[in-house]
């Protein structure tokens, strides 16, 4: 089965549905491709105050950080046409553009906070705080300096960083499908309450069986 560049075949599927097995990148693009799909084909449809993007979003991040950070100012920041094409909701497939999805902050839902410290995801998301103000900004997605949506940080200023409560796996291997039912769970407003490593191997199968059908139900 071919989905875009993913080929999904026996291997595929069985890492997939394996008890506290490691999601790969193409596992957890197809799960988001799959909820961005449902959303778009619902037949009435608010306008979404949520996207996704998919694994190579945080590689261009770093990469274009490292681009721009031997500049003194955050003026004139080169930023790479395949950011600019995420947040017009040119790619990834179904994705939309971020007009209405912006707050001005990162908020980080972590399925096991005990493994980084507070300083360090921090650390790592550091660029990621201060890139995406600064493509924003190149959009014009800014009046006057100002942030035209809720918010009224200037576009120069890092997005804070925060930890969700949310909980947590019991398990060294269900990180991805925690990540893909917090997403899936958030964008339907329903509760994380059946986000448990209890229920994970359920959640696998029902994963499996979506990408072999190519849509998604509701969760």
């Amino acid at each position: 089965m071919q989905f875009g560049n993913v080929e999904a075949e026996i291997e595929f599927f069985a890492s997939l549905v394996k008890a506290d097995g490691w999601l790969k990148g193409d596992h957890i693009d197809l799960g988001l491709y799959l909820i961005r799909k449902r959303q778009q084909q619902l037949e009435e449809v608010e306008i979404s105050d949520w996207t996704t993007t998919d694994v190579f979003f945080m590689n261009h991040i770093h990469t274009c950080f490292a681009d721009n950070k031997r500049k003194k100012e955050q003026v004139g920041w080169k930023i790479r046409t395949n950011l600019v094409n995420v947040v017009n909701g040119k790619v990834p497939a179904c994705g939309l553009d971020w007009q209405n999805t912006y707050k001005c902050e990162i908020k980080v839902y972590d399925s096991m906070v005990s493994l980084i410290p507070d300083q360090s995801l921090k650390e790592e998301l550091g660029p990621l705080s201060i890139t995406i103000p600064n493509l924003l900004h190149t959009l014009d997605f800014y009046e006057e300096g100002v942030y035209a949506n809720e918010c009224t940080r200037d576009w120069w200023c890092p997005w804070p960083i925060h930890r969700v409560d949310v909980p947590q796996q019991a398990n060294q291997g269900d990180c991805g499908m925690f990540v893909l039912k917090y997403i899936e769970l958030l964008s339907a407003e329903i509760s994380l309450a059946t986000c448990t490593s209890q229920n994970m191997p359920f959640f696998r199968l029902k994963l499996a069986a979506e990408i072999a059908r190519g849509d998604a139900d509701m969760p």
